[in-house]
């Protein structure tokens, strides 16, 4: 009887083991088609998941002087330009909250390190 017991608890952790090991992986991202859209734009640059009215929304530039940034919905439409050099800044841009960076470009102009939160481009 022990034995069996031994196996059934081998069998109960095995199962434990992989439904845990297969919950950790990234494949499960918000957005990832939009993620992946942006990437393709902006993978010389900078993006960043942020808040607008509760929804997620990401602002987006490229690792250029005065290049600006560009706001995108959950779907990928632009819905705000924040151009500070030339003086172009819809509302949107003051409005955001709780950004944080997902991906950024090594060796970039910021002088910031590289990110890639979600391995985008790989």
């Amino acid at each position: 009887m022990s034995k069996k017991v031994t196996n059934v608890m081998i069998l109960t952790m095995t199962v434990f083991m992989s439904i845990v090991i297969l919950s950790c992986k990234k494949d499960n991202i918000e957005n990832k088609q939009t993620l992946d859209q942006l990437y393709r734009i902006y993978k010389s640059g900078e993006i960043s998941e942020c808040k607008f009215n509760g929804q997620t929304v990401y602002s987006a530039g490229l690792n250029a002087m005065d290049a600006g940034s560009v706001i995108y919905d959950k779907d990928g439409k632009q819905i705000g330009s924040c151009n500070y050099g030339w003086g172009h800044v819809d509302t949107i841009c003051n409005q955001l909250t709780g950004c944080e960076v997902i991906y950024r470009v090594t060796d970039n102009i910021w002088g910031q390190p590289a990110v890639n939160k979600y391995s985008l481009g790989k």
